[in-house]
């Protein structure tokens, strides 16, 4: 909410009329999403970059924003041992299925012909991404620099499209 609340008073996205204990009341955005004919075109290309531009310069962090460091971490760090079980059983059916061939499988066993859930096994997979972390820090300077350099972003920018046009 309080990000809603933020974006609304720079002006990106719908105006915030309202709020609350368990929502909040925005304008309507005469709007639709943008095709993806449209937005290969060049100028509206151009001015998605510059709304985007806008959201990443425009909304300053909160310090706690910047001292808790990149969102995809704190994502990793959060979902990834639940992630390591449910792969690492997912995985290990696919192993079984290896040594076991059953004349007709089910078409909702499709997703075993794909393989490992993350193109290896868990262990490689989840080394990899911790060295890649480590990587990613040493190149920065330290999770410190990192965090100084850190802007706002978010994965949901689809009100940012629709704002424009």
């Amino acid at each position: 909410m309080r990000t809603l609340e933020r974006l609304a008073r720079k002006g990106i996205g719908p105006c915030l009329l309202g709020t609350f204990s368990n929502g909040r009341f925005e304008e309507f955005l005469h709007a639709r999403p943008l095709t993806a004919e449209e937005i290969r075109i060049p100028e509206t290309s151009k001015q998605i970059a510059k709304r985007i531009r806008e959201l990443h310069s425009g909304i300053d962090l909160l310090q706690e924003e910047r001292e808790a460091g990149p969102s995809i971490w704190q994502k990793w760090d959060n979902l990834v041992d639940h992630c390591e079980q449910v792969v690492t059983w997912l995985d290990r059916q696919i192993l079984e299925d290896k040594q076991v061939t059953s004349p007709s499988p089910s078409p909702l066993d499709n997703w075993r012909k794909r393989g490992f859930v993350c193109g290896t096994k868990w262990p490689t997979f989840r080394r990899v991404i911790e060295r890649y972390r480590t990587w990613l820090e040493e190149q920065y300077g330290g999770a410190d620099k990192i965090n100084e350099q850190l802007v706002f972003a978010h994965n949901d920018v689809s009100v940012v499209f629709q704002c424009f046009f």
